[in-house]
């Protein structure tokens, strides 16, 4: 967990899966504007201000002091200097990955259907023998017999939802979970958002797949394979909005969420962000007082005082996120083609923020993953996500269907629910991270509540094979091993 630092500028956040691509940053043109007040509360002639400028409040967040407005761009530099504001900015946008999966064929069923729920045993799971990254984990299903956590820790799953009635997620799944995405969707550009709170269910599969690998019992197994869950949706089929997210973490917080759960990463810049309006040429500063980021902290802090550990995908882009002017570049090659452009240095969020620990992906063998994000003192730990090097090897010989044919994903991807009721292969730190969330929570339930710091400090010392020197820069503290953290 990193202790401090000090960011200033926020850029794009996206989901962490294979391959990495980044949603849209915000231009002068977005007519949608994050703000932040000096406290932790919204005045309330905010309203009517933003009425009078030809404005509307989007979405509020009261209990960090936030607010979403959708305002004409020519009331932006008033918004700005209203009282009591402290920071303005164009609204962040979260974005879903083109994520790469493939799907399992396979048709099984669960033998504990229907029955009341059995000790957990590896030949009652038939999808068992696919699942190396958990056999990894729980040192073969050896884990098992030392705790499988119980409905008294409960993981927050911040997310795309989930299956509700998936028969390896249902015996898990608390009452509780929310949706977040209001009526319209994002932007009003999703008519079947109805902003229906109970409408949590996962219409993409991410949100499933991460459940599944926390508490998946039945034909596949999790890490804790009787720890409660609840999801909490801030994705449908399009983007998402900071607001939501903070507003989902706030609400598990104050559920009592034990542990949140979140396979999300982006970049920060301390510097400068411009854009040229590739119709005009017009150039725009977009600033260095960003709102969303500002508000990500409060809501960081929120969470933790409340007694619950944040645990974060720290990224699948391949690069040293310690490297402030690599960052920078990597975030210049991607944007440039956008019209975009950078000047300082950059981070990794929210993996670099006080509260928050940062998660890196191996595969087969405890290598680092290609595509994980990596740096000295940014990763906190590693966990199995999967590979790719078999994947893209394939891919660039132009024998990917042998790839398939051979189903040598097997090898290097992991196996895990999906949001219709059956299973799919896939990679990422997006996969990594709800097995430390997992095993965090079968901490709990051994050694009973305690504060985020100290669940954070018992995993390093009991719920890793340990690493020193350069490979820190890899694994931080070292390899997940949740039989290590119950014994």
């Amino acid at each position: 967990m990193k202790r401090s630092l000090a960011i200033i500028f926020s850029m794009v956040l996206v989901f962490s899966l294979l391959p990495t691509v980044y949603g849209a940053a915000p231009t002068a043109k977005e007519n949608y504007y994050s703000v932040l007040f000096t406290t932790e509360s919204i005045p309330k002639d905010f309203e009517q201000q933003v009425k009078s400028l030809g404005g509307k409040i989007a979405y509020s967040v009261p209990e960090i002091g936030f607010v979403q407005v959708k305002a004409p761009a020519t009331a932006f530099t008033k918004l700005k200097g209203f009282a009591g504001v402290s920071a303005a900015s164009p609204s962040i946008t979260w974005d879903l990955p083109k994520s790469q999966r493939i799907e399992e064929g396979v048709k099984t069923t669960t033998t504990t259907k229907g029955k009341k729920d059995t000790a957990t045993t590896t030949a009652a799971a038939s999808l068992w023998g696919k699942q190396w990254d958990i056999k990894r984990i729980t040192n073969n299903g050896e884990s098992y017999k030392l705790g499988t956590g119980s409905h008294d820790v409960v993981v927050g799953i911040i997310d795309t939802g989930i299956d509700r009635d998936h028969p390896d997620l249902v015996k898990n799944l608390l009452p509780g979970s929310k949706n977040f995405v209001p009526p319209g969707g994002f932007r009003d550009t999703e008519a079947n958002e109805t902003g229906d709170p109970n409408k949590f269910d996962d219409v993409h599969g991410h949100g499933s797949h991460v459940a599944g690998s926390i508490a998946g019992k039945g034909a596949m197994l999790g890490v804790a394979p009787d720890t409660g869950i609840r999801s909490y949706r801030v994705f449908g089929t399009s983007s998402a909005e900071s607001a939501w997210i903070f507003e989902a973490m706030i609400a598990a917080a104050d559920d009592g969420v034990d542990v949140l759960s979140m396979s999300l990463g982006g970049f920060d810049v301390i510097g400068q962000i411009f854009s040229v309006d590739p119709a005009t040429g017009e150039k725009t500063n977009l600033g260095s007082d960003i709102a969303d980021f500002k508000a990500y902290k409060r809501v960081v802090n929120y969470v933790t005082k409340k007694g619950s550990l944040i645990v974060a995908a720290a990224g699948n882009d391949g690069i040293n996120a310690t490297n402030k002017s690599g960052v920078t570049d990597f975030l210049n090659k991607e944007y440039g083609g956008d019209g975009l452009y950078f000047v300082g240095a950059g981070f990794e969020v929210p993996g670099t923020l006080p509260g928050v620990i940062s998660v890196s992906a191996t595969g087969p063998k405890d290598v680092l993953a290609n595509y994980s994000n990596y740096g000295p003192g940014f990763i906190d730990i590693a966990a199995v996500g999967g590979d790719a090097r078999l994947y893209d090897r394939y891919a660039s010989e132009g024998r990917f269907s042998e790839y398939l044919a051979q189903r040598l994903f097997e090898t290097e991807f992991n196996l895990s629910a999906s949001e219709d009721g059956g299973w799919y292969w896939s990679i990422g730190t997006s996969m990594a991270t709800p097995k430390v969330s997992a095993t965090a929570a079968l901490l709990i339930d051994k050694y009973g509540k305690m504060s985020p710091d100290k669940l954070e400090d018992l995993l390093y010392k009991k719920g890793v094979d340990p690493v020193t020197g350069t490979e820190q820069a890899y694994f931080g503290n070292g390899n997940l091993n949740a039989y290590n953290a119950l014994r």
